[in-house]
């Protein structure tokens, strides 16, 4: 059925695949053991595809123990707040209130700082006449 010279060849090709099997279900089980996570079924895929058994372990399980996700998780971190001093005495707060409410445009009591209308008589919070 077949020559001698394809049945060489043929038995050649297999030693070849053995040992080049052989070479890279070495490597699996030498850098399973030093990470200490062995499965013997990385080593067996190894052994039976050559190349492409150690290119999966390589792109599966190694990549994976490094870490390399796609796409890279992003990384967010807590803002970083600044706060001015704030004021000491409750006249001081007072008086600080007053000094927003009055760039805000919006006419307000002198006494509290409430919101006022023009057309109200007396504050609607601390009842001061206005007029």
């Amino acid at each position: 059925m077949y020559s001698d010279g394809m049945l060489d060849l043929l038995i050649w090709v297999l030693v070849v695949w053995l040992l080049v099997g052989a070479a890279c279900a070495g490597y699996v089980y030498l850098d399973m053991r030093k990470a200490k996570e062995m499965k013997a079924l990385w080593v067996i895929a190894a052994f039976l595809l050559d190349v492409v058994g150690l290119v999966l372990y390589v792109f599966l399980v190694k990549r994976k123990k490094a870490g390399y996700t796609y796409p890279p998780k992003p990384e967010y971190s807590d803002p970083q707040y600044k706060y001015e001093k704030s004021p000491s005495s409750a006249k001081e707060e007072k008086k600080a209130e007053k000094q927003v409410q009055q760039l805000e445009g919006i006419p307000r009591c002198q006494e509290c700082g409430a919101a006022i209308s023009a057309h109200d008589f007396s504050c609607p919070k601390c009842g001061k006449k206005l007029r």
